[in-house]
């Protein structure tokens, strides 16, 4: 699979479970059948509304690979993007989608007030609770060995190895693909 390009659902996909990863890079998308999805969607689009600026960046990974970033909002006036979500059940992966998304707009040279560089904030409007998001130089690192090992992963004919049943792949739209 060539021109695969990785974006911030992907590389939270990748920190929750890369076998959900390759199957999404591959076009299946389990999640319409969702409840918990379609009520994210619903919170995203009527959560914030007068702040929200939605954008689609692009940009390229130091490695070449092309990189794409659909945000929820960006206040460039304040310096800040937002991304918001449902709940905190895959925070780590939230805060690492907002990273990346931090680390697209400075690759494609989106600054905020006098040239600084954005912060991100998360934001979970049903738990009416926002938390801070920041890339330092470490996670850009990390950032590129992830999306090296996704353009990898998009080459593999076949998925990653399935991890040992966790307690969330219960309420994972991939289960059945998985432990079918």
């Amino acid at each position: 699979m060539s021109g695969v390009r990785i974006g911030g659902r992907l590389v939270g996909y990748w920190r929750v479970c890369p076998r959900k990863a390759w199957y999404s890079m591959r076009g299946l998308w389990m999640e319409q059948e969702s409840e918990a999805v379609a009520l994210g969607r619903l919170l995203d689009r009527t959560s914030y509304r007068r702040r929200r600026r939605p954008a689609l960046i692009e940009a390229t990974a130091p490695d070449g690979t092309p990189l794409v970033a659909k945000l929820d909002g960006v206040d460039l006036r304040a310096g800040v993007l937002h991304e918001t979500k449902k709940g905190r059940s895959c925070e780590d992966a939230h805060v690492w989608q907002v990273r990346f998304y931090l680390w697209v707009l400075r690759l494609a040279g989106v600054t905020g007030p006098g040239g600084r560089p954005l912060r991100g904030q998360l934001d979970y409007p049903a738990l009416r609770r926002t938390e801070p998001g920041a890339l330092e130089l470490e996670h850009e690192g990390h950032l590129a060995e992830v999306v090296s090992a996704l353009a990898a992963c998009a080459r593999q004919d076949v998925p990653p190895e399935r991890h040992p049943r966790r307690s969330f792949c219960r309420r994972c739209a991939f289960e059945a693909l998985c432990y079918g």
